[in-house]
C-alpha cells in the first residue's frame, strides 16, 4: 500500500517529512491526517531533532480535502465527524506547538486546512505561482479549526476577509500578509530552502527550541509581571547553559594539548 506521508532523514538534526499522493494534489483525508499527527509525535521525541521541514511531492502542495473521502463521510453521524475533527485539530496545534522550527515549503494549490497549516509553521517559502485559498465557506463549512492560527498569521481583518470570501490570495499577496516569509522561483525553491535549512542546522539545538517555546509563549499570554519573569528567569537559564558549553569546551580543548617532554 502507497505511503500518503514521507519520512527523510538527509542531514543530523533534521527530518523532511513529504505528502506524498501527487495524483490527487496531495489533497487530504483521515488516513493522511493520522499518519502525519503520529510521525510528528515520533519526531517529537527525537533528542537529536533541530528542524522539520514540510513539503509535499508534485506540483501542489495540498488542494484541499480528498473527494473521494468526503463522499465516503456523506451520511454518517456526529462522532464520525467529531473525531475528523478532534485529528485534524491535533495536527494543527502539533504543528504549533512542535518543540523545534518547521519550516515550509510550497507550491501550485494551498487550500482549505492546508491554509491552516501553512500558518502553524514558523517559516514558510512559497514559489511565486503558489496559490492560497481558504476554501470552506464556498462549501458551507467554516475553517474553525484552522481559525486561530489563520488570525496570528494574517491578522484578524485579513482572515476574516479571505474566509468569508473564499477569494483566492496569490503568492505576492500571501507574503504582503505574512503568511509567506520568502518568495522563490520555483526552479529554485529547494535550493533556497536547503541553503535555510543547512543555516537553521548550524545553530545551537538549545537555542532554537527555546526561542520557537518564547514566541509561543508571549503569543499565547497576556503581558504582565508573571510574564517578564519568565523571560527574565529563561535568558539566565540559556546564558548560564551557553557558559557551562564553553567551559567545556576550553577545557577539553586544553586537556588535548600535549606538552612536550623533557629529554
Amino acid at each position: 500500500m502507497k505511503e500518503t506521508v514521507l519520512i527523510e532523514r538527509l542531514e543530523d538534526g533534521l527530518a523532511r517529512v513529504i505528502l506524498n499522493k501527487p495524483e490527487t494534489g496531495n489533497a487530504y483525508d483521515d488516513e493522511m491526517i493520522c499518519t502525519l499527527v503520529t510521525a510528528l509525535d515520533d519526531l517529537a521525541d527525537d533528542a537529536t531533532l533541530k528542524l522539520v521541514w514540510l513539503s509535499g511531492k508534485g506540483a501542489h502542495f495540498c488542494s484541499g480535502p480528498d473527494r473521494q473521502w468526503l463522499a465516503r463521510r456523506e451520511g454518517v453521524g456526529r462522532p464520525e465527524h467529531q473525531q475528523d475533527a478532534e485529528q485534524m485539530s491535533r495536527l494543527l496545534e502539533t504543528l504549533y506547538q512542535f518543540p523545534v522550527p518547521v519550516l515550509l515549503t510550497v507550491r501550485g494549490d494551498v487550500n482549505a486546512v492546508a491554509v491552516g497549516i501553512a500558518s502553524c509553521c514558523d517559516m514558510v517559502l512559497a514559489s511565486d505561482r503558489t496559490s492560497f485559498c481558504i476554501t470552506e465557506s464556498l462549501f458551507g463549512q467554516v475553517p474553525a479549526l484552522s481559525s486561530p492560527y489563520l488570525y496570528k498569521a494574517l491578522g484578524e481583518r485579513a482572515a476574516k476577509y479571505y474566509s468569508l470570501t473564499g477569494e483566492i490570495m496569490d503568492a505576492y499577496t500571501a507574503t504582503r500578509l505574512g503568511l509567506v516569509h520568502r518568495l522563490v522561483p520555483g526552479d529554485e525553491l529547494e535550493a533556497v530552502a536547503t541553503v535555510l535549512a543547512r543555516g537553521i542546522l548550524s545553530r545551537s539545538q538549545d537555542a532554537l527550541r527555546v526561542t520557537k517555546a518564547t514566541f509561543n509563549l508571549v503569543a499565547n499570554e497576556p503581558y504582565d509581571e508573571s510574564l517578564l519573569e519568565t523571560m527574565i528567569e529563561c535568558s539566565a537559564d540559556i546564558r548560564l547553559t551557553q557558559s557551562e558549553t564553553l567551559r567545556q569546551r576550553r577545557h577539553h580543548g586544553r586537556s588535548t594539548i600535549i606538552e612536550p617532554k623533557n629529554d
